[in-house]
């Protein structure tokens, strides 16, 4: 019986897009406005100003910092449009917000030219604070990729004047990801005015590690998943970027990027080596080769020169190396924020014997302090169904976690030293609005008062109080200069310098209220350095190949973090002794940088934000297909506005042989609302006495749904309502060859339902999908609300259950229990389909496998899964530089059981088991998508089956 299926899609991805035909889509998905600023609160209000190349979206209060974003923006226009050879046609619409506790941008070409600014200048920790001004930084970054990607020449230039800026258009946003971020990277440094990670001797460190353990090959850069160090197409695109224009110039590359940006998606990666050979004189592997000896050349000297004196001698403590983690003492302990990718993170104490001992687990922490006491404090980012993410300060009390305060944005955190006759305080800062702040607070949470408010100019990093309470030692950021060490006098309230010079001193630490201990990077390197501020004697305690960190002292010891080729290590020198002695004055230097703002930008009137300006479509795609039964003729278009507030996709195709249509709609908006429709054909073959009839079926779905509609236990657990329409009929009349037979009754389901929703679930870097937590969600559904065949309530109950198993081992659970009403629609049990819906309602089959779709119905429904899931191990290699490689690999056991039955009937069980074998197959080098080899074994000697499937995603 010849069967089609017609459903409009979007086609949205590239490989599909170039087919130009219809594909069957998933149902309608429950799924969040992606990249939405935050929902509004009271007194907020968005403002727009335009410049000649850019409109800037802000809130009222952020009004200086979007005409400095406008000076920079416009500044760097022309700078960077010359330098890559490019100048896109429409304005670029920038949205500065401040709803997240975290230095970061992005940009986007799609549906328009679009750079996400976070008002949150780097504060230390990163390898980010190597600039003259941090939205200098940012912006420069940003552009370089909207200029970048939104290149497109030849047959992707005409292509995108027909069908406007379709995916098929943006040739340099499919290639390798250090070809990308290398590049941006490239652009933000420069080496005369020492600005720019590029320059930085924390990219040197990284990369002189890279060199000296083994450097990468190609196809292990051209994917960046898991492997050290994290972000290593950002470390080796800059370094290949200026590898090339150091041997071939600046414009070779722009000419490279020029050809390149004349091949269609997705074609265009068959044209990354003919392109660099047309240019280059090389295919990419031979470009490596060279690449390779230059860093060589670059790096050996380096080496080398680091080799002649002494290496110091350090005993590793912990060896994790998955990041730079927050440290701190009181003097007879260690504590650290572990962290290895394979575990949830911690908080860990080096006791005086040496031995760890883990305290407590805890959730994105990000700074830690402890007191004499050992009372542990330390702030993390709490994630809210508002799309903001605030750092708040916690205590940790008898392994129990206390929540101390709530939305103030504390990120970092000391003890105060307690005085005689005072009680406990703490000392935090925040970065609100892009301006830093000292406020003391008491040891309850509560605000005393603000100490110190800066500037925009001003950025405060990382500090300490001395032992005395009296003196603050920070890391400051002046404006047209880099980071110093300056002393706060508490009682005065007033800052005085302490060093002045072009190295980036990071980690303060008192040893006792005259003596400071830090890091530095005053050579090749950083190292442990301290600072007698009496006699402003400097002293070197360590001489390291990779690079030493966050000093602690503990019982006359120096705990430290050590960068390595595979990562950070947390390591003690039992005996520091000084290597070498200077004066403050042998470091003192400025950079004196231009100052970023001099230039005056003429803007547009400020005016209140609409979205309908770039809510038009900016790009559509035409449907065309057909088969034995169908011919058809559509377009799709697809748009959101530049807060990302409105989305929508929308589709029409008309079927010209039988004479009807199919389309479909998708609104989106704040993360809050959600309306979906869609029409579809399904066509069957019928003999009806020997007369070969067409069953055409027609189906109407509507969804409704109010999402996050509250929040509680910081957004893990959410409410929602939804309405869920479900029209099926057969179609009547004919086409040119056959008659339609309505041989199916018209069925409709409506539904009103509720559903709740929890989940603490957290994954982990290196083990396989999630790793631990709970996931449950609850849903009740009436048909007696609306319009529908069926009566009665429905009610739908799933759980699963992750365990994190030593080493990268999972073992989950899942149940899943849905009960009907006698004349509600029925539940199917039955089939490999292991994807569980994202619909918010009307869900009604679950996957039992080993045996076939439908193996059971009924009006109660229970199903339990049992996995062991564990990495196998870690590919990450392209396959040369084509768009195709392998991520980790895992095996997974299971176990299901399941049945369906009527009410007043006994449930026959089945049960099934088997194991799968996934890798990550990454496609188009950023893409990774968990393929899953399985077999499954049905017990049941009836209704069982062997059988093999291969299948994309996780079960659960």
């Amino acid at each position: 019986m010849p069967k089609s299926k017609l459903i409009p899609t979007l086609l949205s991805s590239a490989i599909a897009a170039s087919a130009l035909v219809s594909v069957t889509l998933p149902s309608i998905s429950y799924a969040n406005n992606e990249g939405a600023v935050a929902w509004i609160l009271p007194g907020d209000q968005w403002k727009t100003l335009e410049t000649e190349h850019f409109a800037f979206h802000f809130l009222e209060q952020h009004q200086q910092m979007a005409k400095r974003a406008a000076t920079i923006s416009e500044t760097q226009w022309p700078i960077l449009t010359k330098r890559l050879g490019w100048t896109p046609k429409d304005k670029v619409q920038v949205v500065l917000t401040d709803d997240i506790d975290a230095s970061n941008g992005w940009a986007h070409v799609e549906p328009f030219n679009q750079m996400r600014l976070f008002l949150s200048p780097p504060d230390g920790g990163t390898t980010l604070e190597a600039y003259d001004d941090w939205l200098n930084l940012l912006i420069t970054h940003e552009l370089t990729h909207v200029i970048h990607i939104d290149m497109a020449r030849g047959i992707p230039g005409s292509v995108r004047k027909i069908l406007g800026r379709h995916t098929l258009t943006f040739p340099h946003a499919y290639q390798p990801g250090f070809l990308i971020e290398g590049l941006a990277v490239y652009t933000e440094t420069n080496h005369e005015l020492g600005l720019g990670r590029g320059q930085s001797k924390g990219y040197d460190m990284q990369m002189r590690m890279e060199v000296l353990n083994g450097i990468d090959d190609l196809n292990q850069v051209a994917i960046t998943l898991r492997d050290w160090p994290i972000g290593k197409h950002y470390l080796y695109g800059y370094y290949y970027y200026q590898f090339l224009t150091d041997t071939y110039g600046e414009d070779k590359l722009r000419e490279y990027l020029a050809l390149y940006s004349r091949n269609l998606v997705p074609f265009n990666f068959l044209f990354l080596n003919p392109d660099a050979r047309k240019v280059f004189g090389k295919n990419y592997q031979g470009l490596w080769q060279e690449f390779r000896s230059w860093l060589q050349q670059r790096f050996e000297p380096q080496i080398a020169d680091i080799q002649q004196q002494k290496m110091t001698s350090l005993n590793t403590v912990s060896n994790e190396g998955y990041s730079l983690d927050a440290s701190a003492s009181n003097g007879k302990d260690y504590y650290y924020l572990y962290r290895n990718g394979e575990d949830r993170q911690h908080i860990v104490k080096v006791n005086e014997s040496g031995s760890l001992e883990k305290l407590a687990e805890v959730k994105d922490a990000n700074n830690i302090d402890v007191n004499t006491n050992g009372d542990v404090l330390y702030t993390r980012l709490v994630n809210r169904a508002d799309g903001r993410a605030y750092a708040d300060i916690f205590m940790l009390k008898d392994q129990q976690e206390i929540r101390l305060t709530k939305n103030k944005r504390y990120r970092d955190i000391r003890w105060m030293p307690v005085q005689q006759n005072q009680p406990s305080r703490i000392l935090a800062k925040r970065l609100k609005d892009g301006v830093s702040q000292l406020d003391l607070l008491s040891a309850q949470g509560d605000p005393l008062n603000t100490l110190w408010q800066g500037t925009l100019d001003d950025v405060l990093g990382e500090f300490s109080v001395s032992p005395d309470g009296n003196t603050i030692i920070a890391t400051v950021k002046r404006k047209n200069q880099g980071w110093n060490l300056e002393l706060f006098d508490i009682n005065k309230r007033q800052w005085r310098a302490i060093t002045n010079s072009k190295a980036i001193e990071t980690g303060p630490q008192f040893i006792d209220n005259n003596t400071l201990i830090y890091a530095a990077d005053y050579e090749t390197t950083y190292n442990i350095y301290t600072l007698d501020l009496t006699t402003q004697k400097i002293s070197q305690l360590t001489h390291l190949m990779g690079g030493a960190l966050s000093p602690e002292v503990v019982n006359n010891k120096v705990y430290l973090q050590n960068y390595t080729a595979d990562g950070y290590e947390h390591s003690v020198i039992e005996d520091a002794e000084i290597i070498q002695s200077f004066s403050l004055t042998d470091i003192r230097g400025e950079y004196n940088y231009p100052d970023p703002y001099s230039r005056f930008v003429q803007h547009s009137d400020i005016q209140d934000y609409s979205p309908w300006k770039s809510l038009v479509p900016t790009r559509w795609m035409p449907i065309l297909g057909g088969d034995d039964n169908s011919s058809f003729i559509g377009a799709s278009i697809d748009g959101k506005d530049a807060l990302l507030r409105h989305s929508y996709e929308a589709s029409l195709i008309h079927d010209t042989t039988n004479g009807v249509s199919s389309g479909s709609l998708q609104y989106f908006y704040d993360n809050k609302w959600q309306f979906s429709f869609l029409r579809e054909h399904e066509y069957n073959e019928r003999d009806i006495n020997n007369e070969e009839r067409l069953q055409v079926r027609e189906s109407d779905v509507i969804e409704i749904a109010r999402i996050n509609l509250f929040s509680a236990f910081e957004n893990e657990l959410q409410f929602s309502l939804g309405l869920h329409s479900d029209k099926e009929k057969d179609l009547s009349g004919k086409n040119s060859d056959k008659r339609f037979i309505q041989y199916e009754d018209a069925k409709q389901e409506g539904l009103v339902g509720a559903r709740i929703d929890f989940s603490n679930a957290e994954g982990f870097l290196h083990s396989p999908g999630t790793s631990w937590g709970h996931q449950a969600a609850f849903i009740w559904e009436t048909n007696d609300a609306i319009s529908s065949d069926y009566d009665g309530n429905r009610y739908n109950l799933n759980w699963s259950v992750f365990t994190d198993l030593p080493g990268t081992s999972v073992l989950a659970f899942n149940t899943s229990n849905a009960y009907g009403d006698d004349d509600a629609k029925r539940f199917d049990l039955g089939g490999n389909d292991l994807q569980t819906t994202d619909t918010l309602f009307g869900r009604d089959s679950w996957a039992l496998r080993g045996y076939s779709d439908t193996v059971q119905s009924g009006s109660r429904l229970n199903v339990n899964t049992l996995e062991w899931r564990t990495r196998l191990g870690d590919i990450e290699r392209n396959w040369d530089i084509f768009p195709l490689g392998l991520g980790n690999m895992s095996a997974n056991v299971f176990v299901d059981s399941g049945a369906a039955w009527q009410d007043q009937q006994d449930a026959k069980y089945l049960t099934s088991a088997g194991v799968e074998f996934s890798t990550e197959l990454v496609v188009f080098y950023a893409m990774p998508l968990p393929l899953r080899l399985g077999y499954a074994h049905g017990f049941d000697k009836d209704e069982g089956k062997d059988e093999v499937y291969l299948s994309i995603g996780y079960q659960f």
